[in-house]
């Protein structure tokens, strides 16, 4: 009887932990450190930041700089662009704070379908012969859900690359051919197939955020929060969802489809990513000697004795899955008590 009751508790624990909708709070903050070593420069610093969408809300931004500060807003992300003069030894920084609330549980939205989410672009292939003619007998029996079967396929076709760095720019055929991608290998084979099927699709790129414990900071030497990842959004009678094929193996393959985990911070659809990634990156290096490009921050400066460094914190400030863990151990364990009551007074009686 206590095996099976301790069971039960420890089934409802990772079922209400996991299964149940809940948000995600975190406080992110980045810290840019520039220093000149001698004589006089000009330095320029560019930074992305995520916008809120469908599975996330971002607000409470708060930037500390002494220079020049230009923001520029665009689809999916805001650019913040800094300069400034500095001169002899001086040291300056530059910090980011803002809050994310992500949505862990079933996501679903309504939001135009544009034209490219239909055709072939650079990297995902959808009109190659090969591409159209698996899509097709993916999704040749009219019975389920067409997306999943796609998800499903690219999911179990595709191995993980075991060099996650040499795959970061795979394309949709080269993933096809090849057998072996990183998360874009994957997302781009999907948004192929998917658009090869006439379901609307398209790649997003963005960071998975740590799956923190309170108070327990994560610390990195970069300018991005977590770790740079890419998933998909497809379409669905008329509505968006979100799907990260690169997730989907294995017997619980299904919480990777139609859902978000809390931990998916998006910047936007890729190739417009990129747009805003490329004019950032034009802006801070017109008059560089020297730069440094990351994923979301780039760093120029017109002399080469200046010194560059990036600190970005993540702080989980709450998380009410285990609110949702709590509750449902309060109600389990009221019902189980009522149950076991009347267990022993028919045994008495």
């Amino acid at each position: 009887m206590v095996i099976v009751v301790f069971g039960l508790l420890s089934l409802t624990v990772i079922g209400a932990y996991v299964f149940l909708p809940a948000n995600l709070h975190y406080h992110i903050k980045k810290t840019f450190s520039i220093s000149q070593e001698t004589g006089d420069a000009i330095v320029y610093l560019g930074v992305i930041l995520p916008k809120s969408g469908p599975y996330q809300k971002v607000n409470n931004f708060s930037i500390q700089w002494d220079g020049i500060q230009e923001t520029h807003s665009r689809a999916y992300v805001d650019l913040l662009k800094f300069s400034h003069h500095l001169s002899g030894e001086d040291e300056i920084a530059a910090v980011v704070e803002y809050d994310i609330t992500l949505r862990q549980g079933r996501t679903a939205w309504h939001a135009p379908v544009e034209a490219q989410d239909l055709l072939p672009e650079e990297g995902i292939e959808s009109d190659h012969k090969q591409i159209r003619q698996t899509a097709l007998q993916i999704v040749s029996n009219p019975n389920g859900n067409q997306a999943y079967k796609i998800f499903q396929y690219t999911a179990n076709f595709l191995q993980y690359a075991e060099n996650e760095c040499e795959e970061t720019n795979v394309s949709a055929l080269e993933a096809f051919n090849t057998r072996i991608g990183a998360c874009i290998g994957y997302s781009r084979l999907m948004v192929a197939l998917s658009r090869a099927a006439g379901i609307p699709s398209r790649m997003v790129i963005g960071t998975i955020l740590p799956d923190l414990l309170f108070s327990l900071p994560q610390i990195n030497e970069t300018g991005i929060p977590g770790s740079g990842h890419a998933w998909v959004e497809y379409n669905d009678q008329d509505r968006w969802h979100l799907a990260d094929p690169s997730c989907g193996r294995g017997y619980d393959s299904y919480l990777s489809f139609d859902r978000s985990d809390g931990q998916h911070l998006s910047l936007g659809e890729f190739e417009k990513f990129a747009s805003a990634q490329e004019e950032l990156n034009t802006w801070a290096t017109r008059n560089a000697v020297t730069e440094e490009v990351q994923l979301t921050s780039v760093f120029a400066s017109d002399s080469g004795q200046t010194d560059f460094s990036s600190e970005t914190t993540i702080r989980k400030i709450w998380d009410l899955r285990w609110a949702n863990v709590i509750l449902t151990l309060i109600a389990v364990t009221v019902i189980l008590s009522r149950i076991s009551n009347r267990i022993i007074k028919k045994i008495s009686s």
